[in-house]
């Protein structure tokens, strides 16, 4: 008996927070430090060769956050980008932009200036902590009213964005998923569910100026107006990356999981029969940058593995990777009990079978596929 409330609240200590991490999503404090220092916003003078016009300026929210981290180094070494960042705070740099969602403000001058050719949106409230009224509204306002934000400043400049890519979750399915649902299957119930659909839907400005550059050009022909493609605005692409469960080294999923499992506190979840949408963080963060150069990709996409595993999968792989047992069990009841029932089973009891359908019919290739393989490339082999 011993042994099984220790395990129970070791992992539901670690879980809950794991579990939730599932949009990997975060905010960074606002810094109060005056910066009296005018920002001259200018390009990078390292990239200003005779092909800079071919440098894709790529704009990031939350790139504190796990993914943005991730993704900022990633593009920072590739030189077909120049990155800029979203801060709530003074800008310490010309490669910074402030804004402040919470009132929806941002430095509309700062984004004339430098004009990004992609806007990538990582930012939301982190939703691990106990759902109280207050938590709940500030889960759903932090992505909608960030996203609208952002929606609506990139289509009121002059040289809209080419594409933009904003962060959702593969909960937009429901919580109680067993069998492969993908892209086309409707949206489910429960409240993640719910928050996804209005994330999504915070997009909308620039679904409208999108219907209104269409309606234009429809115009223009019919009164046989004759203005080159190049001379009028194009349309927005708008990519909705419905993320499942991350797996890198030093956060996401494995960040809250590692510890318990190391000191052999692991153990199956409920039935462990419910799916994890897992996906590697390197398989991740290529799935934004195929995004980024194939104008094919559109609409909302699964970011998760083709092989999503079940809880005992998961945790007998952890096991096997860290060479440590997994011999115990939380039951549902206590979680239940303890979270609540709407809590319990939108995160630790959830069930989330959801396939890529649309990366793999767009020609994306994964490059990690094996669960095993995967953590033990995490986990061991990436260790120095």
């Amino acid at each position: 008996m011993k042994k099984f409330t220790i395990a129970s609240v070791t992992v539901v200590a670690f879980i809950i927070p794991a579990i939730s991490l599932s949009t990997n999503f975060n905010n960074s404090n606002i810094n109060n430090k005056t910066n009296t220092n005018k920002i001259n916003y200018q390009i990078d003078t390292k990239k200003m060769t005779s092909d800079y016009q071919h440098v894709k300026r790529v704009l990031i929210s939350g790139s504190s956050g796990f993914i943005g981290q991730n993704l900022v180094d990633n593009l920072k070494n590739n030189e077909k980008y120049e990155v800029f960042r979203l801060v709530r705070r003074q800008p310490n740099n010309a490669f910074e932009i402030e804004w402040n969602p919470e009132k929806s403000s941002i430095d509309k001058d700062a984004l004339e200036s430098i004009q990004p050719n992609i806007v990538v949106h990582l930012a939301g409230e982190n939703i691990q902590g106990f759902w109280t009224e207050d938590k709940k509204k500030r889960i759903l306002e932090s992505r909608t009213k960030s996203t609208r934000t952002l929606a609506e400043a990139v289509t009121s400049v002059s040289h809209p964005p080419e594409l933009f890519i904003s962060a959702s979750g593969c909960t937009y399915y429901g919580s109680d998923i067993y069998e492969p649902v993908d892209e086309f299957s409707g949206k489910g119930k429960g409240f993640f569910s719910d928050v996804v659909e209005k994330w999504e839907g915070s997009c909308e400005p620039i679904l409208k100026y999108n219907q209104n550059i269409v309606n234009q050009f429809i115009d223009e022909s019919s009164n046989s107006i004759s203005n080159s493609a190049s001379d009028s605005k194009q349309p927005i692409r708008v990519v909705n990356l419905r993320t499942g469960l991350v797996l890198g080294k030093e956060g996401g999923l494995l960040g809250a999981m590692y510890y318990p499992f190391l000191f052999g506190l692991g153990g199956v979840i409920g039935s462990g029969k419910q799916y994890l949408p897992w996906i590697s963080l390197r398989d991740t963060i290529g799935i934004i940058n195929y995004t980024m150069e194939n104008p094919q990709v559109n609409g909302p996409i699964n970011v998760t593995s083709i092989n999503p595993a079940t809880n005992y999968e998961f945790t007998k792989a952890m096991g096997q990777v860290l060479n440590r047992p997994t011999f115990l069990w939380v039951p549902e009841t206590p979680l239940r009990l303890l979270l609540g029932k709407d809590m319990s089973e939108e995160t630790v009891l959830s069930s989330q079978r959801v396939l890529p359908t649309k990366l793999l019919n767009y020609g994306f290739r994964f490059q990690d596929t094996n669960l095993v393989e995967t953590l033990d490339d995490i986990l061991n082999k990436s260790k120095k």
